[in-house]
């Protein structure tokens, strides 16, 4: 019989403290909302257990109090007015002695907190070029960021450890120009590189038709007379060395420029 009545008093005691009591999850702060609706300004709870009958009829919200990590792409015109992507991540958390203030005064925190942040990008990016942010200007910039976010932030009754610019894209007119000026520079070290074998092939064609030239000159010298065939071949030598001076002398061919290479870039026609 005693048995009995002890479990039943227990079973009572169940009955009226187990809906008496609300958890707060680690890492969170409570907001007590009474059934009412009206928010208790006066106390935040902390993580873990709490008692009390007013439970049985009272809410217990929890928001999450431990740091976050926002990174967002936002796209802004940098110092010379090009279209720059840039990431930005912020390290954040709520204010946790003011959960129960951010409950009644701001619907959708998230939000505050992203538009916050583009629009402290949206002022201090455009004050550096990409480069610069690639380069040498990151933590200037970065600090700048932090003010404005100092400022601003603790309106929304929230904290930040740090913000960070973790990426920025080159705008795509620079990066188009860079990939046209390797190509070019490809192109150019061609060219120079034909050059120089066709400077090589004249330096042998001029020492090739001189000596030719002496030659037959010798030989007229030594037969006092030269056969027709003989002058037009000493004549051809001739026209030969004097063209093979002037390239390297002009840097021009007979031919003209008008050539696979483009103006400036002179090839001798037939030379092997």
């Amino acid at each position: 019989m005693k048995r009995t009545i002890f479990a039943i008093m227990m079973a009572v005691i169940a009955i009226v403290t187990l809906p008496s009591c609300e958890t707060v999850p680690p890492g969170h702060r409570g907001v007590e909302v009474s059934w009412g609706g009206k928010t208790n300004m006066q106390e935040v709870y902390p993580e873990g257990l709490t008692w009390g009958l007013h439970w049985m009829f009272d809410d217990l919200i929890p928001y999450d109090v431990r740091q976050n990590t926002l990174v967002q792409k936002f796209e802004f015109n940098d110092k010379n007015n090009l279209e720059t992507p840039v990431e930005i991540s912020l390290d954040y958390n709520l204010s946790p002695e003011k959960v129960n203030i951010l409950h009644t005064s701001i619907k959708d925190i998230e939000i505050k907190i992203q538009k916050t942040l583009k629009s402290a990008g949206k002022e201090v990016v455009p004050q550096y070029s990409a480069v610069d942010l690639n380069i040498s200007k990151r933590t200037e910039a970065e600090q700048r960021l932090a003010k404005i976010l100092n400022e601003e932030l603790p309106d929304f009754f929230v904290e930040f450890a740090r913000v960070q610019i973790t990426d920025v894209d080159i705008p795509a007119p620079v990066a188009k120009l860079a990939e046209e000026t390797s190509v070019q520079e490809g192109r150019n070290k061609l060219a120079e590189k034909k050059e120089a074998e066709q400077v090589a092939l004249a330096k042998a064609r001029v020492a090739e038709a001189q000596g030719e030239y002496d030659a037959a000159k010798l030989q007229a010298k030594t037969k006092d007379i030269l056969s027709q065939p003989k002058m037009l071949k000493l004549m051809e030598l001739e026209i030969e060395k004097t063209y093979a001076e002037g390239y390297l002398k002009h840097g021009h061919s007979k031919y003209g420029d008008n050539n696979v290479f483009g103006s400036g870039t002179a090839i001798f026609k037939g030379l092997k």
